[in-house]
């Protein structure tokens, strides 16, 4: 389905994007709702601009009272701070870096192999002690923690990768020898 934002206008090469109001550059400038750089059609006028009339000159500046100071603004909070595309990009490139990802992966690649070589149990029960180890990594490391194994608050890693190392390990035990 198409959107009207994405339709060529008729007579238009390119497609025509709704226009958004652009802030003024200087005081007194009225607000600009054109696009920048759009070509004027063919025989449509050319926009009237009014002239800009001088505003009255600023106000010298004068000493502030210490009172009448702005206090400096609180701190945000970590949770509230919006996110930098570019630094979650170097925190994902500098993830080769990491340790624990690369004890996790290695873990998982090692079960994986244990499985194809001797048995799918013996492999669900190399990949649940992975799980076991993990836990207890998490739950005795200090705060934050290695980064494969810590996502939320660490009673519900720890709670989460435990299950989950007791649900494989119940399931490995009833799987049918091969």
């Amino acid at each position: 389905m198409s959107t009207p934002a994405r339709t060529p206008s008729a007579g238009l090469p390119r497609p025509v994007w709704p226009s958004r109001p652009v802030p003024p550059t200087a005081p007194g400038h009225p607000e600009r709702t054109e696009q920048q750089g759009a070509r004027p059609r063919a025989g449509a006028p050319a926009p009237v601009v009014p002239p800009v009339a001088a505003g009255p000159a600023a106000p010298s500046p004068r000493a502030v009272p210490q009172d009448e100071v702005d206090p400096p603004p609180a701190e945000v909070p970590a949770e509230e701070v919006p996110l930098d595309p570019r630094s979650i990009a170097r925190a994902s490139l500098a993830a080769g870096r990491n340790r624990s990802l690369w004890w996790t992966m290695s873990g998982i690649v090692v079960s994986v192999g244990v499985a194809f070589l001797t048995d799918a149990v013996v492999g669900s029960y190399v990949l649940a002690l992975l799980l076991v180890a993990s836990a207890v990594v998490r739950a005795v490391t200090p705060a934050p923690g290695p980064v494969a194994v810590s996502v939320r608050s660490k009673p519900l890693d720890v709670a989460v990768l435990a299950t989950g190392a007791l649900a494989l390990a119940v399931l490995a035990s009833v799987l049918p020898p091969a």
